[in-house]
């Protein structure tokens, strides 16, 4: 999918929360069972996403200003439970950082288990499993504040410059799920997207919480130029047409270290159809 093309998409479907909720629920009904409700909730599903998406795509206004530094009352999940707030006001600051583009101060926040080793994947995911080998492979031992920030550069290759962070919210603070120990039916898929790749070696008394976040980027002139070229427009009229606002995902694991808490483990992400 062209670039340009791919960001609408994504700004359209953020716009969309309940419509792939929906897709969500019918995703799991579908593995679960083949009974005649699912079979409409299926049907149901296939004919109203469609008109969601054709009916609310709305497109960015001619001069809209950029999207600017949320404060923490915008940003931060409103619907938090209060035992979650401490989670939240840790992992703020890391966000706040690497929005701003303040690698150094994104790379002091993070704990001696997260500087231990890091890799390519990390910050730059590989879409095919012989990559993502290849990407754990690429990997730093006691990483440098100079090292992080070098690797932060596949992070604005990938999605273009940090400029503010749109969401963060609290995924989980399951201690089966954040490691791995979980029965339940899909307790390894939220175990997945919690924790992701975390290492075994971190131990799992200090494991706290995980938490997700958006942090929205700005392209480059040159970057604009290619997406304009590509869609065979100006970049004046890729502007007018809205639908460019580009960003990327985050996913923090907080531990505790020295009675504070401090970033475990993360991972920067691509856009995803359940955002």
């Amino acid at each position: 999918m062209p670039i340009g093309a791919f960001f609408q998409k994504r700004r359209q479907v953020a716009a969309l929360q309940s419509a792939l909720h929906a897709l969500k629920a019918f995703c799991r009904c579908l593995v679960l069972s083949r009974s005649q409700s699912c079979l409409r909730m299926i049907v149901t599903t296939a004919i109203l996403l469609p008109l969601f998406l054709t009916g609310c795509g709305k497109k960015v206004q001619e001069g809209e200003e950029k999207t600017v530094q949320k404060s923490e009352d915008d940003f931060i999940d409103k619907n938090a439970k209060p035992e979650e707030r401490q989670y939240l006001l840790a992992a703020k600051p890391f966000f706040i950082a690497v929005a701003n583009r303040k690698y150094a101060d994104a790379y002091a926040l993070l704990s001696k288990y997260a500087i231990a080793r890091m890799s390519l994947e990390q910050f730059k995911p590989s879409e095919r499993e012989s990559d993502a080998q290849q990407n754990q492979a690429y990997a730093f031992d006691n990483v440098t504040a100079d090292q992080f920030a070098y690797l932060m550069q596949y992070v604005e290759a990938a999605h273009g410059a940090p400029r503010a962070v749109e969401t963060l919210h609290v995924f989980s603070t399951d201690a089966d799920v954040l490691n791995r120990r979980s029965k339940e039916q899909f307790g390894a898929v939220d175990s997945m997207f919690a924790i992701g790749a975390m290492p075994e070696w971190i131990p799992a008394d200090i494991r706290k919480a995980s938490l997700r976040g958006q942090i929205h980027t700005e392209l480059s002139p040159q970057d604009l130029q290619n997406v304009a070229q590509r869609e065979g427009i100006s970049v004046e009229e890729l502007k007018k047409n809205g639908g460019l606002d580009p960003y990327f995902n985050v996913k923090v694991v907080l531990v505790e270290e020295g009675g504070e808490l401090k970033i475990g483990y993360f991972e920067f992400l691509p856009p995803s159809i359940w955002d």
